[in-house]
């Protein structure tokens, strides 16, 4: 009789605790997931925002505040560049394409956005802004992404 009792005691001991700590393993993994997810949005909302200041002015923006002017003229940040380049995405939709939670809640503004990552602003117009997303975890391949989409961007702006 003392064995089965034992081994349901052992079981008990062993398994409550494997099954709470898996339990909290995967809360932890989905609220990082959903962190990346939104990092993810902030970055491309930015990078987007950047391309098509880079777009109408032949150069990109050298502070926040120029990018926030573009942001807040008269029809704000277009949906679609005017001059089309290899490697950089023709329009906002194409540009949020991969980004998981673009079709789930209100986009958010540039502001928010902005205050959410990092971003090194260059010294010259020819030179692309660097983005970071202050040490957040991201989608996978979306910082590469848009280091591509910017130098594509540097690329043209280069060559006029």
């Amino acid at each position: 009789m003392r064995g089965p009792k034992l081994f349901w005691i052992v079981v008990i001991a062993l398994g409550v605790p494997a099954v709470g700590m898996s339990w909290l393993a995967w809360s932890v993994t989905a609220g990082v997931r959903a962190d990346a997810r939104q990092a993810d949005v902030h970055l491309r909302e930015v990078a987007w925002a950047v391309l098509a200041y880079a777009d109408v002015n032949d150069g990109f923006p050298m502070s926040e505040a120029e990018l926030r002017a573009f942001a807040a003229r008269p029809g704000g940040v277009p949906a679609e560049l005017a001059k089309r380049a290899p490697g950089i995405p023709a329009t906002h939709a194409e540009a949020m394409a991969d980004a998981a939670v673009a079709q789930a809640s209100p986009a958010p503004n540039l502001d928010e956005c902005i205050a959410a990552i990092e971003v090194e602003w260059p010294t010259v117009r020819d030179v692309q802004p660097i983005l970071r997303s202050k040490g957040k975890a991201t989608l996978n391949g979306t910082l590469p992404t848009i280091g591509q989409w910017l130098f594509a961007a540097t690329e043209r702006v280069r060559a006029r």
